[in-house]
């Protein structure tokens, strides 16, 4: 019954703290961006709706810290904790329905991210910039096998692209040109409508028209989000273009950062309750709770802020992601089974 009691109470003060926390981060931002934004209603809301779910983005881990840390005050002034010491629960036990139910939350976390709910942040910003959920990305150029390819438009929600030129090398030799002024991405792969293919025979050259389908696996979100440098791409997408960047002998550096953040990052939350968790006081006789609860907050935020750059360090390329995100991680895992050891 305990466990249960503590189980829904954490619960409880998650909900409370992350509705107040992304309440206030929406609110804030709402008031900078209300003059950037466009007249339309509608637009407005969506603009709210998805600031909304990137406050919940930033905030998630967060709140299952501060969650712990205002439940245990509340126990604490309440003597409730105490009681149920007496009562023959030990520290563990106390703490297992709390870790056990922010690892379930943080598997919740862990799957939205498999989801378009990454690309939140992205969304609000085109609303914000370009009056619109969609925004172009200009002027990309990236390799396919032995292939160069350019675009001078891509639209990535519509998954279309416009002026499309393909170089087909062998060696130093330029072999094929392929021009197009459309193309949609269909299945997996694009589709070029009315292509100009140029082809170099050695001792001849033909010029052709007909549709084509190239570029397989290339999805329109990997290259505006992988291309462009940005982080907000899910993990799906993520290890699909991995995989993809493997294949054609592509630096995935930065690929790499993405995929460890999303797996790995979430779980410092658990683990950092572990930590604080151990330096609880039973009751507010033997310590000031006020003092307790002010080194807790800052510890917790100290500990995200080093966690949060250093996956952004990796994200830029600075630090390799193994050495921004691995490695803390695992030193964080360490620490805190150590401090669970002497529960």
């Amino acid at each position: 019954m305990a466990k249960r009691y503590l189980a829904k109470l954490y619960s409880k003060y998650f909900l409370i703290i992350l509705s107040a926390l992304v309440l206030f981060f929406v609110g804030l931002d709402f008031l900078q961006a209300f003059k950037k934004l466009p007249d339309s209603a509608n637009l407005q809301l969506l603009y709210i709706f998805y600031r909304f779910l990137h406050g919940i983005d930033i905030l998630y881990p967060i709140s299952l810290v501060f969650a712990m840390i205002g439940l245990k005050v509340m126990l604490i002034r309440s003597n409730e904790l105490v009681a149920l010491y007496a009562l023959g629960y030990s520290k563990r036990a106390i703490l297992a329905p709390m870790f056990l139910t922010s690892l379930v939350l943080t598997f919740i976390y862990f799957f939205l991210h498999l989801t378009s709910f990454t690309y939140a942040n992205e969304y609000a910003d085109n609303i914000r910039k370009y009056n619109s959920l969609q925004s172009a990305t200009k002027e990309l150029y990236f390799k396919y096998n032995s292939s160069y390819v350019y675009f001078d438009k891509l639209l990535p929600l519509a998954q279309e692209a416009f002026d499309i030129r393909i170089f087909e090398t062998k060696g130093r030799n330029l072999q094929k040109i392929v021009t197009a002024k459309r193309a949609k991405f269909t299945q997996d792969h694009w589709h070029l409508f009315g292509a100009k293919i140029v082809q170099n025979f050695g001792d001849h050259i033909e010029v052709r028209r007909s549709d084509l389908n190239t570029l397989y696996g290339y999805k329109p979100k990997i290259l505006d989000s992988v291309y462009e440098g940005k982080s907000n791409i899910s993990l799906l997408d993520a290890i699909y273009a991995l995989e993809l960047f493997y294949k054609q002998k592509i630096d995935t550096q930065k690929l790499k950062a993405v995929v460890y953040y999303n797996l790995f990052y979430p779980f410092f939350a658990p683990l950092l309750m572990i930590i604080i968790f151990y330096f609880v006081p039973i009751t507010a006789r033997i310590a000031s709770l006020n003092l307790f609860s002010f080194g807790a907050i800052v510890f917790t935020l100290f500990s995200w802020g080093v966690l949060y750059t250093l996956a952004k360090m990796a994200f830029n390329g600075a630090l390799k992601p193994e050495a921004a995100i691995l490695i803390p991680i695992g030193i964080l895992f360490i620490v805190s089974f150590y401090f669970y050891k002497k529960f």
